[in-house]
């Protein structure tokens, strides 16, 4: 609630992205009936504002389609919020079925790269990589996050 616990994810996206970097903010309702989270134009009942900033870590082929590797900050702690914003704007996650991939890979390309948080008046930071994440030239992120 007081935002002193911050999440960056890596994800690579199906197509290139126009605008390099920049803020996704949303109306995002979940029907816990279908477990899915969907995008709406107005606030009601159930619905929450997300907010998550992204930047374009480098660009790539998957099995000839053109992808997108991305480095994404979360504002707010939605469910399945990083993969229905991107998806509701054409840029569904490899991998991930539910919200629009079509290809045969078993999980979404996403990953929870650091977590920084606040404990015991010291900040605490925890950072780790995927293997994927190597094939996607994402070799300057990956130190960063390991050094």
């Amino acid at each position: 609630q007081d935002r002193s616990f911050e999440k960056e994810y890596v994800a690579v996206a199906y197509g290139i992205m126009e605008e390099k970097e920049g803020i996704m903010e949303d109306l995002l309702f979940k029907d816990k009936g279908k477990n899915k989270t969907f995008v709406v134009k107005r606030e009601r009942k159930g619905v929450k504002k997300a907010k998550l900033s992204y930047r374009v870590v480098s660009e790539g082929e998957h099995e000839g389609k053109a992808v997108s590797l991305v480095s994404v900050k979360l504002y707010t702690g939605r469910s399945h919020q990083i993969r229905v914003q991107f998806a509701s704007r054409g840029y569904p996650l490899l991998g991930d079925g539910k919200y629009g991939a079509k290809d045969n890979l078993k999980a979404p390309m996403l990953f929870c790269a650091r977590l920084t948080f606040p404990y015991k008046g010291e900040t605490w930071q925890f950072s780790a990589m995927p293997d994927w994440a190597k094939a996607y030239a994402l070799e300057e992120l990956y130190e960063e996050s390991n050094g």
